[in-house]
């Protein structure tokens, strides 16, 4: 099979080169000693859902709000919203099920410092 990228051109071992290697590197919240530490870890993961959480619950709403307003304006006068009534329903799904596990996730770790001795942590 004949590679076709034209970064490889010149190179005709396809071996991988110096402009192969990857640069993505994981995103953190946290810097410093602490991140990487479970507590930096869980902080992480609330930021993370409840910002998402929050954005599907304002798009819902305004939806919402949207299609509560077009049942008063005018014909010429009214806006399409955001997303419809079952992605709308879809995104309250979704931000019922991610704070369900946020909480579990967070049941879990309050179980485990209960049960941990406090020099343990």
């Amino acid at each position: 099979m004949t590679d076709s990228n034209p970064r490889n051109s010149g190179n005709s071992s396809n071996s991988p080169t110096e402009d192969d290697t990857p640069t993505h590197q994981d995103f953190h919240w946290t810097e410093g000693p602490a991140q990487g530490t479970p507590y930096a870890d869980f902080l992480e993961i609330v930021l993370d859902v409840s910002t998402g959480i929050r954005t599907c619950l304002q798009i819902a709403y305004a939806s919402n709000q949207e299609r509560a307003a077009n049942a008063d304006a005018e014909p010429g006068q009214r806006r399409s919203p955001a997303v419809s009534i079952v992605e709308a329903d879809h995104l309250f799904r979704l931000s019922i099920a991610a704070a369900g596990l946020l909480r579990d996730d967070a049941r879990l770790r309050v179980d485990w410092l209960s049960e941990v001795p406090s020099a343990a942590w």
